[in-house]
């Protein structure tokens, strides 16, 4: 096996404490997973070791909960191709999406414990060029190099600051609920990623409706989360956000927000060869045979079932915009 990437004190505390983590049984934990997975000849392309155990920690170590997670982690990299495929970080059209930085890690928290903070802008991508597809391809590139490397956010997951300033109608034309809810299923029941809040900021008008969708693409579990709305106001923000972790545009000291949409273009490029590897992820018996998402204890959003409460065709044909 090779060898599991050490981490701080301070996050190997919150591990065992929140997470149930036994460094003693680590080692033998991963030799479960491995094995089960080997079992399943359905299964194409392999996980590094240090994915499977950003797995089981986010499953909090329960193996069978493991399973259920890598289980849908495969089925919806299949059911996905648009976001998962054609994904080069070398290829032009691949780092167009990328520099518009819609999708944005953020580097540091105030405590080495604190939620991981990303931001998302949503009205950075021209609706007249890219589709939503293309943005989520970008973001699922970020995300799986951060399931990998990323301990503090493994371990003590992340915070969403989702940005609508100067959202139009034609961007949110474009979010039909069908593919919001597979979406939802990725980043979500199939990630190891645990989300620690939402904060929604410059809403357009409508809000109420947008925190109903929110709330209707949540899993049972961050249901219980909460969703924290700013209006247009960075005082509000700061309240949650201290400004030494937030860049220049949202009132922080940190450098502008590009300044980390191009270290992330960088970042992804040296990367590239663990993210093809990881575009090869499917299960070919899904792929065949059209099945259905497989079923866990979290009840995953199934990306057919459902009736949308947002307009015709489930898009947002009914929300109001000045």
């Amino acid at each position: 096996m090779s060898p599991i990437r050490p981490i701080s004190a301070e996050l190997a505390k919150v591990a065992k404490e929140q997470l149930h983590e036994d460094v003693s049984q680590l080692d033998s934990h991963l030799l479960v997973v491995k094995r089960w997975l080997k079992e399943l000849t359905s299964f194409e392309g392999t996980l590094e070791d240090q994915n499977l155990i950003s797995f089981l920690r986010g499953c909090k170590f329960s193996l069978e909960k493991t399973k259920d997670k890598l289980r849908l982690f495969f089925w919806i990299r299949t059911e996905l191709p648009e976001v998962i495929q054609n994904r080069d970080p070398l290829d032009d059209r691949v780092q167009e999406i990328i520099r518009l930085g819609v999708g944005t890690p953020l580097p540091i928290t105030v405590n080495p414990t604190d939620p991981k903070i990303f931001i998302i802008r949503v009205a950075q991508f021209d609706y007249t060029k890219f589709v939503f597809a293309d943005v989520i391809k970008a973001a699922t590139l970020i995300n799986d190099v951060l399931m990998r490397d990323d301990d503090q956010m493994v371990i003590c997951g992340m915070a969403l600051i989702i940005d609508m300033a100067d959202v139009t109608a034609g961007h949110l034309f474009q979010f039909e609920f069908s593919f919001l809810k597979q979406v939802a299923i990725l980043y979500q029941d199939a990630s190891p990623l645990r989300m620690q809040g939402i904060h929604i900021l410059n809403p357009p008008p409508g809000v109420q409706s947008m925190v109903g969708l929110f709330n209707s693409l949540l899993s049972p579990k961050n249901k219980d989360r909460k969703i924290f709305v700013h209006g247009t106001s960075l005082e509000s923000l700061h309240e949650y956000f201290h400004k030494s972790t937030l860049p220049l545009e949202y009132g922080g000291t940190l450098e502008p927000i590009q300044t980390y949409v191009d270290q992330w273009e960088r970042r992804l490029k040296d990367n590239r060869e663990y993210l093809l590897k990881m575009a090869e992820l499917r299960d070919r018996h899904s792929y065949e045979n059209n099945l259905k998402p497989p079923q866990s204890p979290g009840a995953p959003l199934s990306p057919t079932s459902g009736k949308s409460h947002f307009g015709l065709d489930g898009s947002f044909r009914k929300l109001e915009l000045d």
